[in-house]
């Protein structure tokens, strides 16, 4: 058994070899035509690079500001177009109607695939 076995492993490597060679090569070919068309964004100095990920983190840190004012601009423009809902058309009031109805059918699907798929309640 352990002959048939060990027959089965020399044949699926001889039968993969020359597929991870090609695939192994085009790969290698690949990653140095990117690193030669990009080489210069790469940072040689160590304490540069040691410094990027927490420059990265900070920088996308500072924006936050700037995210929660548009939030606060969009949250105001939907309150005041919310305010005259008597003026909207009804056309655009059905679609704000079908998209809560969808978000909340949405949720409930995730309720139930939450439950493994269970109608009744958790398994506790």
């Amino acid at each position: 058994m352990a002959q048939r076995l060990a027959g089965l492993v020399s044949k699926a490597k001889a039968a993969t070899e020359p597929a991870w060679k090609v695939a192994r090569t085009e790969t290698v070919k690949q990653y140095e035509s990117l690193m030669s068309k990009n080489s210069q964004y790469v940072v040689k100095d160590s304490a540069a690079a040691d410094k990027l990920l927490k420059q990265y983190v900070f920088t996308q840190l500072s924006r936050i500001p700037t995210g929660i004012t548009a939030c606060k601009q969009e949250a105001a423009a939907a309150r005041s177009k919310f305010a005259n809902l008597k003026e909207m058309p009804t056309t655009e009031v059905a679609t704000y109607v079908g998209f809560a109805a969808e978000l909340y059918a949405w949720f409930c699907i995730g309720e139930i695939v939450g439950r493994g798929g269970s109608l009744t309640g958790y398994n506790v």
